[in-house]
């Protein structure tokens, strides 16, 4: 069996429509749906420059000339597979049958474009992922960012190459972009399907691309202090992402699987991931819009409700840990409906934001049926002393009790919005994905 033929085999669920290929749009269709693409995934995560991918463009609107090779139209055909999958508002919809279209035409050329030993394939298999990410379906994600970590590894794109080596800028930058693409990716899907990541930080050294590094600043994945960043403004959304990926791989690999002993003092490792977390957020690029800053924002409260929860290390959390999870995911909730209510949005919605809601919905109801009384009552508990040097507690959001009203029944009407409003969000997601089984 050949290269591509074993990848798509393990990743793939269940079987694509058979004859549903997508003829190539008009120019003018194709450059909308590259322009939506760009304003959602690629700003985001870059993973390939924007003048090669003009050039393909170009290659297969000029076919009949013979200029076309089976890059430019994987790369084609998925970009408008991803934006079309983007546009979908249900399943079964027209954008989503055109996205499946385009990818089974870009598949026609899987045999040549995934193969063992090439950047272009890497970067093949990164925009799969995002197509996967909108597809649950028909693709599995996680084997996919699997089979591209690995690719990307055997290339040795997870180490620098030494001092002195011959290769030009543009080649490093490259190795660079494709490099923190499949960690951010590898990051996040570990993350919400609560699987191990396909390599670990200690084993990376690979710099930020698009940074004016100095040279005091660390090359592996550790994370960065947010006011040493300095990029390019093309890319500082990118790098927001970058620096919270490198946090949340941090805080998962230490407190969920590194281990299984328990942690005697575990508040002053908790304080200082959520504080870490908080700092990052501080530090947003200042051009985000307030749709980027949403979805960064529910990236940090996600976060925090991952790290508050109980794990291995913390099997058994304080109250004020709970009361804590209990505020962040009521800002959650209502927070990720007003961002999906919007008929446009500068960020991708994927499957993985479902999957974060339902794990949210969770630790809501777990804390709330282990401690009723207490998160309902209003009463905070006292705060768990910190130690000399050591980062304070999260902040609770603020709180402002209606005039009139008491905490018991404030509190218990916002349980109850909390609940609807995760809910909804489900709901729309089932619609959007037909998971309404």
């Amino acid at each position: 069996m050949s290269y591509a033929r074993l990848i798509l085999s393990a990743c793939t669920k269940d079987p694509l429509p058979q004859g549903t290929n997508k003829a190539l749009p008009p120019h003018n269709v194709t450059a909308q749906l590259v322009q939506h693409y760009f304003d959602n995934f690629f700003q985001l995560i870059p993973v390939f420059d924007k003048a090669s991918f003009y050039a393909s463009i170009d290659n297969v609107y000029r076919g009949q000339h013979g200029q076309a090779e089976p890059i430019d139209h994987w790369m084609l055909r998925m970009v408008l597979a991803i934006a079309s999958a983007t546009l979908s508002e249900r399943s079964g919809d027209q954008h989503y049958f055109e996205g499946i279209g385009h990818v089974c035409a870009a598949l026609e050329h899987a045999e040549i474009v995934l193969h063992p030993g090439s950047i272009t394939s890497v970067q093949a298999l990164v925009l799969l992922v995002e197509y996967a990410m909108l597809d649950p379906h028909h693709f599995d994600s996680w084997s996919l960012i699997g089979a591209a970590s690995r690719a990307m590894i055997d290339l040795g794109l997870h180490q620098d190459p030494p001092k002195g080596t011959a290769m030009s800028k543009h080649k490093l930058e490259l190795r660079r972009r494709v490099f923190w693409c499949v960690y951010c990716f590898d990051r996040s899907t570990s993350l919400v399907q609560t699987r191990a990541f396909s390599f670990s930080d200690p084993s990376a050294k690979v710099k930020v691309p698009f940074a004016r590094q100095s040279a005091s600043q660390p090359q592996s994945p550790a994370p960065q202090e947010p006011n040493a960043r300095s990029w390019m403004d093309s890319h500082q959304h990118t790098l927001d992402l970058i620096a919270m990926r490198r946090l949340q791989s941090k805080w998962y690999s230490d407190l969920f699987q590194s281990g299984r002993e328990q942690w005697k003092d575990p508040e002053p490792y908790i304080w200082q991931a959520c504080d870490e977390m908080k700092t990052w957020f501080e530090n947003i690029s200042a051009s985000a819009s307030p749709n980027m800053l949403a979805f960064f924002e529910l990236d940090m409260l996600y976060s925090y409700v991952y790290v508050l929860s109980p794990s291995p290390r913390v099997p058994v959390i304080t109250p004020f840990a709970q009361t804590l999870i209990f505020e962040y995911c009521i800002r959650f909730a209502e927070l990720m409906l007003q961002r999906i209510s919007q008929p446009r949005q500068s960020a991708p919605t994927t499957f993985y934001d479902a999957m974060r809601v339902y794990m949210t919905g969770r630790q809501f109801l777990d804390v709330l049926q282990s401690n009723t009384e207490g998160l309902l009552s209003g009463v905070i508990p006292p705060r768990p002393d910190v130690k000399a040097h050591g980062r304070p507690p999260p902040p609770l959001p603020p709180i402002n009790i209606p005039p009139g009203d008491n905490a018991l029944h404030f509190n218990t009407a916002r349980s109850i919005n909390c609940i609807r409003q995760i809910s909804d969000c489900l709901s729309r997601f089932g619609i959007r994905w037909g998971y309404m089984r």
